[in-house]
């Protein structure tokens, strides 16, 4: 069985800890991705789970400044999955170039995975996208 898992990479001209912030912080969440109506503005943690109407998000992996791991939970999937997810990992080339790397899968166990699949990497282009243009915008100090 072929794997379908959504796999990007993106070079990002900040620090680690500036791309942690803005995986992490929900007002740049917000900008990238979504979040539940009620979450609030805390930081996600190791015991964060997000609710959604149709889906569930449970913080699996977190590893400060270099992995953040979501597994994904929909009950609308009649198999029993627990392998399907969102991982966010933040590395450093030998140049010292911070890179992301965003996988989104395996929806090779899914009966429509091509189509979760498909929706996986466009959401994968444009998030990685918008978290490298807020990480490199340099913050304004009032």
């Amino acid at each position: 069985m072929k794997s379908l898992i959504a796999k990007q990479s993106i070079k990002i001209d900040a620090s680690p800890e500036r791309v942690w912030q803005i995986l992490t912080k929900p007002e740049y969440i917000r900008q990238w991705g979504s979040l539940p109506e009620d979450f609030g503005d805390y930081e996600i943690s190791p015991e964060t789970v997000l609710n959604y109407p149709q889906s569930r998000l449970s913080v699996a992996l977190f590893e400060m400044n270099k992995a953040l791991g979501y597994s994904l939970y929909m009950p609308t999937w009649e198999e029993e999955v627990t392998t399907v997810g969102y991982t966010y990992r933040i590395s450093a080339d030998e140049d010292g170039h911070t890179w992301l790397t965003t996988e989104i899968g395996d929806f090779a166990i899914l009966v429509e995975g091509d189509a979760y699949y498909k929706d996986s990497l466009r959401f994968s282009d444009t998030a990685s996208h918008r978290i490298k243009e807020l990480a490199e915008k340099k913050e304004v100090l009032l």
